[in-house]
C-alpha cells in the first residue's frame, strides 16, 4: 500500500505544533509565577521593613523617655528586663484565661487582665513610677500566673473528689479577688493622674 509521505508530515508538524504550544504555555506561566512571587517578596520586605523601622522608632523614643526621667544606662537595662518579665506574665495570664470558662467569667466581671495590660502600658510611659509598682509587677503578676496555672492543671483531672472541688473554688476565689486588686490599682493610678491634673491646670 503506497504511503502519503505528504500526510505523514503534515502530521508530524501537527504534533510538533501542539508541542511547541505546551511549550510555549508553560514557558508563560513560568514566568508570570516568577514576576508574581518578585512582587509579593518585595511587598514582604517593605511590610517586614516598616514593622522593623517602627519597633526601632518606639525603641528610641523610649530610650529618650527614660533618660528624661533620670535612669542611667544600667538603670534601663534592668528597667527593661523587668518589663519583659512582667510582659510574659500577662500574656501567660491572658493564654490561661482563654482555656477555661470559668476564668473568662472572672475577668468580664473584673477587668483585672485589660487593667494589668494598661499598668503596663503606663510604666513603660512613665518609668520613674516603676518602685510604686513593685507589688504589680513581682508580686501581683507572677502570683497571678502561678494561680490561674494551678486552677487549669486541677480542671484536667478526670475525677474530682470533694477535696479537690473546694480547692478549685477557693483557687478561682483567690484569682477573682486578685483580679479586683489588679484592676483597683490601674483605676487608683488613674486617679492620681486625675489629681496632678487638676493641681497642674491653673484658671485665670
Amino acid at each position: 500500500m503506497p504511503v502519503d509521505f505528504m500526510m505523514m508530515d503534515g502530521m508530524t508538524r501537527g504534533h510538533l505544533g501542539f508541542f511547541n504550544l505546551i511549550l510555549i504555555c508553560i514557558l508563560v506561566f513560568v514566568v508570570i509565577k516568577i514576576i508574581v512571587g518578585v512582587g509579593l517578596s518585595k511587598n514582604d520586605w517593605k511590610e517586614n521593613s516598616g514593622k522593623t523601622k517602627n519597633k526601632a522608632s518606639n525603641l528610641k523614643v523610649n530610650m529618650e523617655r527614660y533618660h528624661e526621667a533620670g535612669l542611667s544606662d544600667s538603670d534601663i537595662k534592668i528597667f527593661r528586663e523587668n518589663l519583659a518579665e512582667a510582659k510574659s506574665n500577662i500574656e501567660n495570664w491572658e493564654k490561661n484565661t482563654k482555656k477555661n470558662d470559668d476564668l473568662q467569667v472572672v475577668e468580664s466581671v473584673t477587668g483585672g487582665l485589660e487593667a494589668s495590660k494598661l499598668t503596663f502600658k503606663y510604666i513603660v510611659q512613665n518609668p520613674q513610677e516603676l518602685t510604686k509598682q513593685n507589688e504589680f509587677l513581682y508580686k501581683d503578676l507572677p502570683n497571678m500566673v502561678k494561680l490561674t496555672d494551678k486552677f487549669l492543671e486541677m480542671k484536667k483531672q478526670s475525677l474530682h473528689s470533694d477535696e479537690i472541688s473546694r480547692d478549685l473554688d477557693e483557687t478561682l476565689l483567690l484569682i477573682k479577688t486578685l483580679a479586683e486588686r489588679i484592676s483597683k490599682n490601674y483605676h487608683e493610678i488613674l486617679m492620681d493622674d486625675v489629681n496632678v491634673i487638676k493641681h497642674e491646670v491653673k484658671f485665670d
